[in-house]
This record gives structure tokens, C-alpha cells and sequence, in this order.
């Protein structure tokens, strides 16, 4: 597009989500941590030789997708523009502007993103580990028929009249087949998630297979 590029922007660490309770009677305060995290915002300093194209860039320049900075090129971070982009000249010839993109406080690795060579297929009982920094949300689809419970880590996800195969998405908490909703299907409280390290995989009920796509992913 012709962008210049002036000032990248520093690798931020995300601000955890926490809420601090003050309790009459009690010392100090109580702090409710939710163990998520807050988006923030990355801001890059851009500018183009002459005017020609700025219309089309500005134009470009828009909505939401996948964002890899240079800095940390085996990343991909989802973002969207946040700013109203406002053109100013610096010198002759020479036009300037910022980009803020709002990014979701997770880096995932760019590998899994572009060519799915992260993903796990397993036939047995097995462990995985996470290499990220931070706790994974995977999407898994279990093939098989009947009842079957998953188990990670000797937590239990109960499945019902599975037929066929059917997917958990623990990032969008939903469950389906086929792209039908199926969360009527599903029997726990929470979504498998995947801690920082060694994540034990195990099942009972009639399973052929299941396909993990851990989405592994960075502060």
C-alpha cells in the first residue's frame, strides 16, 4: 500500500481483570480476580510520499481481522481499527497519521493461525502441553456415538447422543455439529481449557478420534 512505517509500537502486557471489594470490619481490601484479561490498544505511527494514495489507504484501512507486526513476526494478534485516521502534512510531500488498533489481550501463534500445523489428532489417552504463557481455550471435535465424557486433567465434559462427531468451542463457548447449534448436548459447567504445561486427555464412552486445535497463545 505504499505505508511507511516510523514508529512501532512497544509490546504491552495485558491488565488483568480484577475488583477490589472493601469490607467494613476487615483490613486492607479483597480482591476478585475473574482470571481474564482487559483489550488495550497498539498505535502505529504511518505516513506516505505525496497524497495520492491516501483515500484508498484510509479506505483500507478499516474494520477488523488478523494483525502481525514485524517485531514479533511469529505472532498474529486479532484487532480491529479503533481511531478516526486524521491526515496531517509534516513536510513537503510527506503526509503522516496513526493506526490504533484495538487488539484482544492474547497473542496466538502465527503457525497454528496460517497453516493448522499445531493441531493434534488423538486415538488414545495422552498429554499435551501447552507452550504459551497463559492458559488455552482449544476448539476439539470428539468423533464417536453414544455418551461419552472428556476428561482434562481430571476435569469431566459430558457429551449426550453424540452422533457422529461433535465440537466444542472453548473461546465462543459453543457447542455444535455441522455448524448447528448442539449446546443442549453438552453437560458441564465450564469449557476444557488447556493450563501452561502438561494437559492430560483422556475419555470413556465409543470414540474414534479426536481432533484438537489448541490455539496456544502469549501475554
Amino acid at each position: 500500500m505504499g505505508i511507511l512505517i516510523s514508529s512501532m509500537p512497544d509490546i504491552v502486557k495485558p491488565k488483568r481483570r480484577e475488583e477490589e471489594i472493601t469490607i467494613p470490619g476487615r483490613n486492607g481490601i479483597l480482591t476478585l480476580d475473574e482470571g481474564t484479561y482487559e483489550e488495550y490498544t497498539l498505535s502505529i505511527a504511518c505516513g506516505t510520499r505525496g497524497p495520492a494514495r491516501l483515500r484508498e489507504i484510509t479506505a483500507w484501512l478499516d474494520g477488523s481481522g488478523e494483525l502481525i507486526l514485524s517485531t514479533e513476526a511469529d505472532k498474529v494478534y486479532k484487532a480491529k481499527i479503533s481511531n478516526a485516521i486524521s491526515i496531517s502534512d509534516v513536510i513537503y510531500l510527506y503526509t503522516s497519521f496513526l493506526v490504533q488498533f484495538k487488539v484482544f489481550p492474547f497473542k496466538y501463534s502465527l503457525n497454528g493461525v496460517k497453516s493448522q500445523g499445531e493441531d493434534f489428532i488423538i486415538t488414545s489417552a495422552t498429554s499435551i502441553n501447552n507452550k504459551g504463557s497463559v492458559y488455552s481455550q482449544p476448539t476439539i471435535t470428539i468423533y464417536g456415538s453414544g455418551n461419552i465424557t472428556l476428561y482434562i486433567n481430571d476435569i469431566s465434559y459430558g457429551f449426550t447422543d453424540v452422533d457422529g462427531a461433535i465440537t466444542i468451542d472453548s473461546e465462543m463457548m459453543e457447542v455444535y455439529k455441522d455448524g448447528v447449534n448442539a449446546n443442549s448436548k453438552y453437560a458441564a459447567l465450564d469449557f476444557p481449557r488447556f493450563e501452561v504445561g502438561e494437559n492430560r486427555i483422556g475419555w470413556t464412552g465409543n470414540v474414534i478420534k479426536i481432533e484438537v486445535e489448541p490455539k496456544w497463545r502469549w501475554l
